[in-house]
């Protein structure tokens, strides 16, 4: 070994680890597959696609919007609430109700939180009455945007927490594709093994004349089942996180949007009133998934709705 090998060699060996990484590198293991740390490739080869998808996951954590703050007075006076919300009332529900805010309260940790708000975005086109301009048109062409199945991720009591935390739940998003990835092969190694069975009854009764075209089926299926076996061998899982993970931005980014809307959430072409505003709207998207509205919201004294008010919602909504 050269002089400046064995200085690189041991420049390496002092470099300080990288917490995140290393953290990453443990919710892997502890997600995926408790043996990945009985591998011989462990962890070497698996820092980069780990480290690119941690990566991403804090590139995507600094493009969310927020913190946003929510409460009745900012239904009114912030054109980006009332636009995410129907009304105040909205809000409250979709607050209080939830499973996570309901536990979250009833941990004692805070009654103020920073979370994440994801929403499905709708949007129709209508008919409707326009009076810009100070005439009234009737049968005008109109497009209403609103936001429904509002969603609460990750509430912490602190900015500095909640993104901690956030963090950690975009990354855990690669995680469970890996995961994915891995029983998938192991659902096509199953299925190839009783192709296998099969292939062999069948060619223990072939006549002599489809015997060969039989052989042939079959040594196809033992080829295809001997690399989804492969590719599930400890010493090969290495190979599957680096392709899964490969394009970490195609598979989890964010997109914007910017929207001329007005506050009964219908798309303006211009700006011809002081109900109009231009709002910016961030959407996170994931492979095989339809994309969300995001944005990091901050709310205080935080009470859960009864449930004699939970009972009176549940009839209003039957009635």
């Amino acid at each position: 070994m050269s002089v400046l090998s064995q200085l690189l060699s041991a420049l390496s060996r002092h470099e300080k680890p990288d917490p995140d990484l290393e953290q990453a590198l443990e919710r892997a293991a502890y997600r995926v597959e408790p043996h990945l740390k009985h591998t011989g490739s462990w962890p070497k080869r698996f820092r980069p696609p780990l480290a690119a998808a941690l990566n991403q996951a804090k590139n995507l954590l600094k493009g969310i919007p927020g913190p946003v703050e929510i409460n009745a007075r900012s239904f009114t006076q912030d054109p980006f609430v009332h636009a995410l919300f129907g009304s105040p009332e909205d809000i409250r529900t979709a607050l209080c109700s939830s499973t996570v805010m309901r536990q979250y309260v009833a941990s004692g940790v805070s009654q103020e939180v920073y979370v994440l708000l994801s929403m499905r975005r709708n949007e129709k086109n209508t008919l409707g009455t326009d009076d810009s301009g100070g005439v009234l048109r009737r049968d005008v062409p109109q497009r209403k945007v609103w936001f429904t199945d509002h969603q609460l991720i990750g509430p912490q009591p602190t900015l500095e927490s909640a993104r901690e935390t956030l963090k950690w739940i975009l990354f855990d998003r690669f995680l469970e594709r890996v995961a994915v990835g891995i029983q998938r092969i192991h659902t096509e190694r199953d299925r190839l093994s009783q192709e296998k069975d099969l292939a062999q009854a069948r060619l223990r009764c072939a006549s002599p004349a489809n015997s060969s075209a039989l052989r042939g089926n079959l040594e196809q299926t033992l080829a295809h089942l001997g690399a989804a076996t492969q590719c599930l061998e400890n010493s090969n899982l290495a190979e599957v996180f680096a392709t899964v993970l490969s394009h970490p931005e195609d598979c989890l980014y964010l997109e914007e949007y910017s929207l001329l809307l007005d506050n009964m959430g219908l798309v303006r072409s211009e700006e011809e009133s002081s109900t109009t505003s231009r709002l910016t709207f961030t959407d996170l998207h994931e492979r095989y998934a339809e994309p969300r509205t995001v944005a990091l919201i901050h709310c205080q004294d935080i009470r859960p709705i009864a449930q004699n008010e939970r009972l009176r919602e549940a009839m209003r909504w039957l009635g």
